[in-house]
């Protein structure tokens, strides 16, 4: 009987067109668990890898710069990356391919801000001078849009400070004037903005560049070259995700996905206005990326952002 079943097995495989051996392929994936990632998550629990035959192993990263070492080191074959850490990877001519998008800026103004004490403004060139802005990580993608706020506004960047701060301690750092700006993402926005004395002050990404590509899912040069299949399935499977993310996002079951994925409590991620996310990179967004790190110090030469970005990453 057990030898029956084997064969009913092997048959059944073959009539699918996928062979027992392919029925459950193991990619390692390192994710961030953040609400820009959801679709993975959504990916994850309505099965749609597993209905590409992919076994999908995840490992929690900090962010881009933690995430591509390990890819690079052979640790994980996927990971969630943002486009300045990847720019300064491919600028280094480091293997590194963007396979599939995580998240860009529409035309919402509120969806990662600048906080900063209620009543004061942040119009002139004066208004800046000897101030300083919070954010999570020097020379990091919040750091290097606060600095083009700031110029696009008439300040010199050169002239702010810029001080790390976890994105949780940021409102009360404001406060307490230890920092008179903050850059400030959800779900800690939403909270934020409920207290009377913090109020927006701008908003970066979608002041200095409309449709800004933040994120990315990345892999090797080489993982592509071998695993073509592997990465088409991967990409197929993110576009369900996306797909079903940007049309449920009033969706309870949705609210529910979000915050077992990051920790977020339901109720506060019924809150937050989920915005709609892409369902395929935009690399002149990158080249404007890449043309605004050259402007502020971070990358010394172009990069051909082309060589960078797998065709599959585009439909």
């Amino acid at each position: 009987m057990k030898l029956l079943s084997c064969l009913a097995f092997v048959a059944a495989a073959a009539f699918a067109g996928v062979s027992p051996a392919q029925a459950q392929q193991t990619v390692r994936v390192s994710i961030l668990p953040i609400i820009d990632a959801v679709p993975f998550a959504v990916a994850q629990k309505l099965g749609y890898f597993e209905q590409e035959g992919l076994k999908v192993d995840t490992t929690p990263t900090a962010g881009g710069a933690v995430g591509i070492p390990a890819l690079l080191g052979g640790s994980v074959d996927i990971t969630f990356g943002n486009v300045v850490s990847t720019m300064l990877a491919a600028a280094q001519n480091l293997p590194v391919r963007v396979i599939a998008p995580a998240t860009n800026m529409n035309d919402s103004p509120t969806v990662a801000v600048l906080i900063g004490r209620k009543g004061e403004a942040w119009n002139t060139a004066a208004n800046f001078e000897g101030k300083s802005i919070g954010v999570n990580t020097r020379n990091g993608i919040n750091w290097l849009y606060a600095r083009a706020w700031v110029k696009a506004r008439g300040g010199d960047p050169d002239k702010v400070q810029y001080r790390e701060v976890p994105f949780p301690q940021l409102a009360d750092a404001i406060k307490r004037k230890q920092i008179d700006l903050g850059f400030q993402v959800e779900p800690f926005k939403s909270a934020n903005l409920r207290d009377p004395e913090i109020a927006i002050a701008g908003s970066p990404f979608i002041e200095v560049q409309p449709g800004l590509d933040v994120g990315q899912y990345l892999t090797t040069a080489d993982y592509l070259a071998k695993n073509p299949d592997t990465v088409e399935k991967f990409a197929r499977a993110m576009r369900k995700g996306i797909t079903w993310f940007n049309d449920n996002r009033a969706n309870p079951q949705l609210a529910d996905i979000v915050s077992e994925f990051t920790r977020i409590p339901a109720a506060t991620v019924r809150e937050i206005k989920l915005q709609p996310l892409p369902l395929t990179v935009n690399p002149d967004q990158i080249r404007k990326t890449v043309d605004l790190m050259r402007a502020h110090g971070m990358l010394q030469a172009p990069v051909d952002v082309a060589r960078f970005v797998a065709p599959v990453a585009l439909r």
